[in-house]
Order: structure tokens, then C-alpha cells, then sequence
């Protein structure tokens, strides 16, 4: 190692780290990309978490009001069930341009 002329660099214990430090960051099982893919991973988790408890509390919140009100579950279950009385006719209309 002649022609290095700087004496820190002669050094194996400065040789030595860079290698460790090169093979850390780059060749081992948490190297550099898997860090940052686990990371952002993460973040798209916990934003599906977020989006997921904002839905459990609107969901509680319809339950809640359909067992408070007689009316809203009558109106709910005709409305998402097409449920009737026995002397009602109920006629379901279906717009052709959304099934298209």
C-alpha cells in the first residue's frame, strides 16, 4: 500500500469498516431497499388502517341509529332489500347506461 499517501488510509481498521460498512449496506438480508420497501409498506398499512376504522365507526354509527329507530330500519331494509309489505307491489328500476 505504497501508493496511498495518506496515513488513515494505510490502515486496516479504516479498510476493514468500510467493507463491513459496504456489506451492510448493500449485501446484507436488511440491507439499503429492503429498509425503505419495508417503510413504505408499512405507511400503505397503517393509511388501510386509518381508511379501515373510519369505516368500522360509520358502519357502528348506521347500526346504532337502525336499532334507535323503528322507521330507519323499515326504510333500510326496503331500500337495500327491495322488501315489501304483503299489499304493496315493488318495481325495481334499472338504469341500462350503468350496466353498459
Amino acid at each position: 500500500m505504497a501508493w496511498i499517501k495518506h496515513p488513515w488510509l494505510r490502515s486496516r481498521y479504516v479498510w476493514s469498516g468500510l467493507a463491513f460498512a459496504v456489506y451492510m449496506l448493500f449485501f446484507d438480508s436488511n440491507h439499503l431497499l429492503s429498509l425503505y420497501d419495508l417503510k413504505s409498506r408499512q405507511e400503505a398499512l397503517k393509511k388501510d388502517e386509518r381508511w379501515y376504522k373510519e369505516k368500522i365507526e360509520e358502519i357502528q354509527r348506521k347500526l346504532k341509529e337502525l336499532n334507535s329507530n323503528e322507521d330507519q330500519l323499515e326504510k333500510f331494509a326496503r331500500e337495500s332489500y327491495q322488501m315489501k309489505r304483503d299489499d304493496e307491489d315493488v318495481f325495481v328500476l334499472v338504469d341500462r347506461s350503468a350496466l353498459e
